[in-house]
């Protein structure tokens, strides 16, 4: 038999023994010639085979655990030699009180108990421990006062000349009492090694066992007590959740260890409140069945009300530490230790009053880990969380025991101290910056972390916490601008172009929404020919309280703000349905519509369904346009760039470089990527006559090597067009040609080709 079906086998006989006991017992217990047979008999298999599954589990388990469950099962096996001495007197005839059988059943409890103190672990505090044990011995005193005055007294007259069956049966109390208290510990602490069913069922067992003999000292007192009743029923059920409690670790998985679990604030809170009120219930019960009755015995009351008292004495001191502990969780980040947002406000508050009263300064410095995001990513918040500790630690021993030290949040860290000047702000701000830049090790990792800190003077900048913080955290933006691990001041010329920056968004996004911006159309005309091949969309915005925005000033904005996929989708859709009105009716089927496309909207997963989408739309083919694309659009990912300028040239969209020149792989790109179209940049049109033209002619030779048509950017003076001409560039844009016009303008330069004839 494996290792796994003998433990199954055990448990299943274990189960049909305590079927047949239930059967047995509900059914009368026949026949009654073989009662007190059977009786004693039907003890027998449950005891042992709760043994045997605890024995094999404890051969399983090594240290603690394994010395645990050998007692449990040293325990069963005394109960068992116990009962079988007690069968073989009963059925003999012998007396069977007191004899060597009390010893065996009495031996349980204290295995039991050695059992559980192996796998024991500490309370979460000295004084909740104390207050847990207080309650029990409470409860046990206030029950062993009970069983005094309706048990132990009669015991005591009836066995009062034979000392040792007076030991004996003085056990008995004694051991439940012994039973009750390790049922209530266990249900305050959680043994190691036990989980939530193994802890149920042992508890559970205990509690039957306190139960049975409870009830048989009752019963055999008034002389009533017989075998097969279902008071034996206890016993058995006592037994079967011993066993089952070994099988659920026998049949764990691979003979997992328990999954880790501790008493859950709630219910610790729950017993903290029930065990007292337990406690008082019963001390109380104890007082008023004395009244009119023999007196109970004066140690006994003695140690209950001495219990009580340094019970209450306990409680008030634990209220007092419970209510300093949530103060000061109240205030300080569980993490550091250090001051919180809300601690941080109050005290700033405070400490700028007093500046203000003394003449002095308040600085208020803004702390952002420049690093933090590598170390959570790369090695996890746990990593992450150690960093902070350390980083809290250094700000701590950097700064005065008067100072201010608050972890505001995330990886960022506030630091308020009262000054006579703005030098001692920079010294301490570079001691701090010095400090957090040491390294921080972590296991075998060591991690760098630089900070950016941003100053604010008070009340010079503010007056007013909220503010003055605000304003910190904005010198800390610019310090991180400034390229991170530095300080800056607060500058209010600064704050007033952020808010301007902020307005503007929020006036930018209200345009998107309501369709207030506008799209003007530059021409690109042949050369050769001087005729009109398309145009180019250029964003325009007027706004009715800023007037017109300069475009790189709207682009920038919603670059940073991420509203160029949002702005760049709106800009495609109207594009394509203006070149769709122009090509309508077919006077105009080459017309050419160009679009500019930033990096976050040709990063979109679904840009080319986006594209797609508005041609279908506007019904228009995709030979219509072309979308311009930067080099730092396609640099960001060639191979994934290349394959969606394949999906938009299978669309027959084409696709233009724009501003050529001005980056370092360029000339890469025209080999490596499906381009179209060329756009010369105007810095080298500009240069022109200037020793440009080298410049202009290597680009077009090269372009026109790779079958790529070229667009000259720029072009403002006539001689320029003849110039580019003569270098055999394909076409021109610029004002020279015209500006970029609303589309009904723009629209009346189609009928005709524009006068441009060379030498003009």
């Amino acid at each position: 038999m494996n290792r796994t079906q003998r433990p199954t086998t055990l448990f299943i006989l274990l189960l049909v023994s305590l079927t047949v006991h239930v059967t047995w017992v509900l059914a009368g217990a026949p026949p009654r010639a073989w009662q007190a047979v059977l009786g004693n008999l039907s003890f027998f298999p449950p005891s042992l085979l709760a043994a045997a599954l605890a024995w094999t589990l404890s051969t399983r388990l090594s240290g603690q655990a394994r010395r645990a469950w050998a007692f449990f099962t040293a325990g069963l096996l005394f109960w068992a030699a116990g009962q079988g001495l007690y069968t073989w007197l009963d059925l003999t005839g012998a007396s069977t009180f007191p004899s060597a059988a009390d010893v065996g059943y009495l031996l349980l409890a204290p295995c039991f108990l050695l059992g559980v103190l192996h796998v024991w672990q500490p309370a979460p505090s000295r004084t909740l421990a104390l207050s847990f044990l207080l309650d029990v011995a409470i409860i046990i005193t206030a029950i062993g006062s009970l069983i005094w005055h309706f048990s132990v007294q009669r015991i005591l007259d009836a066995y009062a000349a034979t000392p040792f069956a007076l030991a004996v049966a003085v056990a008995y109390p004694v051991s439940d009492l012994g039973l009750l208290a390790l049922v209530l510990s266990m249900a305050v602490w959680r043994p190691r090694g036990l989980d939530r069913a193994q802890l149920g069922l042992i508890g559970g067992g205990l509690a039957g066992l306190f139960a049975a003999h409870s009830l048989y000292a009752h019963q055999a007192a008034q002389g009533l007590y017989h075998l097969g009743t279902p008071l034996d029923l206890l016993w058995t059920l006592a037994f079967t959740a011993f066993g089952t409690a070994a099988y659920v670790r026998l049949a764990a998985p691979g003979g997992t260890a328990p999954t880790a679990w501790s008493l859950p604030l709630q219910r610790r809170h729950r017993l903290n409140i029930l065990l007292p009120t337990m406690a008082l219930t019963l001390s109380y019960a104890v007082f008023l069945l004395a009244q009119g009755r023999d007196p109970l015995p004066g140690p006994l009351v003695t140690a209950a009300f001495v219990l009580l008292f340094l019970r209450q004495l306990l409680a008030v001191l634990d209220n007092g530490r419970l209510a300093r502990s949530l103060a000061f969780q109240a205030g300080h980040d569980a993490l550091t230790g250090l001051l919180n947002r809300s601690s941080l406000h109050a005290e700033l508050d405070r400490r700028i009053g007093a500046a203000e009263r003394q003449g002095l300064l308040v600085g208020v410095m803004f702390m952002d880990l420049d690093r933090m995001k590598y170390v959570n990513d790369a090695y996890g918040h746990a990593a992450g969380d150690e960093v902070l500790r350390h980083i809290a630690e250094r700000l701590r021993a950097s700064t005065r025991a008067s100072d201010d030290v608050a972890r505001f949040g995330g990886d960022e860290f506030v630091l308020t101290m009262t000054v006579r000047d703005t030098r001692q702000l920079t010294q301490v701000a570079q001691r701090l910056l010095t400090a957090v830049a040491q390294p921080v090790r972590f296991g075998r990792a060591t991690f760098h972390v630089t900070a950016s800190v941003g100053i604010a003077v008070c009340p010079a900048d503010s007056a007013d916490a909220a503010t003055a913080l605000h304003q910190a955290d904005l010198a800390m933006y610019r310090a991180k601008a400034a390229g991170k691990n530095v300080y800056r001041f607060y500058d209010a010329q600064d704050h007033a172009a952020q808010r301007e920056q902020v307005q503007l968004e929020s006036h930018l996004r209200e345009a998107l929404r309501d369709g207030a911006l506008d799209l003007h159309y530059q021409p690109i005309v042949s050369l050769a020919g001087g005729h009109l091949v398309g145009f180019e969309a250029l964003l325009r915005w007027h706004s009715p309280l800023l007037g017109p925005v300069p475009p790189l000033t709207v682009v920038k904005l919603a670059e940073e703000r991420a509203m160029m996929p949002e702005l760049g989708a709106w800009v495609l859709s109207r594009a394509v349905q203006q070149v769709a009105e122009w090509r309508r009716g077919g006077q105009h089927p080459d017309l050419t519509v160009s679009v500019n496309v930033s990096a976050s909207q040709f990063g979109l997963s679904a840009f080319v369904d986006q594209v797609t989408a508005a041609l279908e739309r506007h019904g228009v083919p995709g030979e219509a346009l072309v979308l311009e694309l930067t080099e730092s659009t396609l640099i960001q990912d060639a191979a994934v760039s290349a394959q969606k300028m394949r999906d938009l040239r299978a669309l027959g969209v084409r696709i233009a470089l724009d501003d050529f020149g001005t980056g370092y792989s360029s000339l890469s790109y025209l080999r490596q990527l499906p381009v179209d179209v060329l756009k010369i940049d105007r810095s080298f049109v500009s240069i022109l006559g200037d020793g440009g033209d080298g410049f202009v002619r290597a680009i077009v030779t090269l372009a026109h090597d790779q079958g790529v048509r070229v667009v000259a950017e720029g072009v403002e003076e006539a001689w320029q067009r003849d110039t580019l001409w003569a270098l055999h560039c394909d076409l021109g844009q610029g004002y020279l040609f015209s500006r970029p016009l609303p589309a009904a303008q723009a629209e009346a330069l189609l009928p005709a080709p524009l006068a441009v004839g060379h030498g003009n």
